[in-house]
């Protein structure tokens, strides 16, 4: 007669308690919470899905400290697309501060941030810090649009003071450092050349197209005229003085005289500034 083995006979190798290890280990869906060690601080807790007792997956958790983050989970960390909040202490009314790409429980990819200040960056992160290209709204009315490095505007750029005066060219470490145009608004000047460390050491300030237009424009050196009586028949005519004083000749002319077809040093360096001046090119 022959034997046959029956397999739910076979001897189980594994040990009851390892067995029961493997058991209680969180899978699938899972509501875990966390209790504070002081009742100042939230409680904590974790609604989401779990792999051998790590996160991951989809999961909303709220540590003490009142930091919550809901988005996605790899082996226990922030991995993916998720929005970081934090939560009041007095009134547990909700801010967010941060929206977009993790990866290794770090931002870095595109995102937008808010900060406490009110500021607000859009734009790529590497390893929490701002890096690559990116929009800052600063909370003093700055706006700052271009490269990034380490939290520090690093390479093209364009700056907008809150006053609406701009730097459009190279910055490093936060400074402008290389080629670059600064534009007075207010002024109406152009300042192109060459920066170092903030400070325009090399270059040229000229008339803006817009100088006409400007709030403030750049006052030249020019000669004073007095308000006098015109003369139709344009002759010299004296004008006796008062109180005993020397008469002394007045020469009016009927007309402006016209200036030539070149522009006076150090007496007026912009067209336009006087009506006769119109035709100069």
């Amino acid at each position: 007669m022959t034997s046959v083995a029956m397999p739910f006979l076979k001897c189980i190798k594994t040990s009851y308690t390892k067995q029961r290890i493997e058991n209680s280990k969180r899978n699938g869906l899972r509501h875990a919470i966390f209790t504070p060690q002081t009742k100042e601080l939230f409680k904590g807790y974790y609604i989401g899905e779990w792999k051998n007792d790590v996160k991951k997956g989809r999961g909303k958790e709220v540590d003490r400290d009142g930091w919550m983050y809901d988005g996605s989970w790899l082996n226990g960390k922030k991995h993916g697309c998720g929005i970081l909040s934090k939560i009041s202490r007095k009134d547990h009314t909700i801010r967010r501060y941060y929206i977009g790409q993790w990866i290794a429980g770090k931002k870095q990819g595109f995102g937008h941030n808010w900060f406490k200040d009110g500021s607000y960056y859009e734009g790529d992160f590497c390893r929490n810090k701002r890096h690559g290209y990116g929009r800052m709204w600063h909370c003093n009315g700055d706006y700052y649009e271009g490269a990034w490095k380490d939290d520090l505007y690093h390479g093209m750029g364009l700056l907008v003071k809150d006053n609406g005066n701009k730097y459009e060219g190279q910055f490093i470490k936060g400074k402008k450092e290389g080629y670059g145009t600064y534009y007075h608004i207010v002024t109406g000047q152009e300042q192109r050349g060459f920066w170092t460390n903030d400070w325009f050491i090399n270059g040229t300030i000229s008339d803006a197209d817009f100088r006409q237009r400007a709030t403030c424009p750049t006052p030249y050196p020019i000669p004073e005229v007095e308000a006098i009586t015109r003369i139709n028949d344009s002759q010299n005519t004296s004008e006796i003085m008062e109180d005993d004083q020397k008469a002394e000749f007045v020469f009016i002319e009927d007309v402006c005289k016209r200036a030539p077809k070149r522009i006076i040093e150090n007496i007026c360096v912009s067209i336009n500034t006087c009506s006769c001046l119109n035709s100069i090119s």
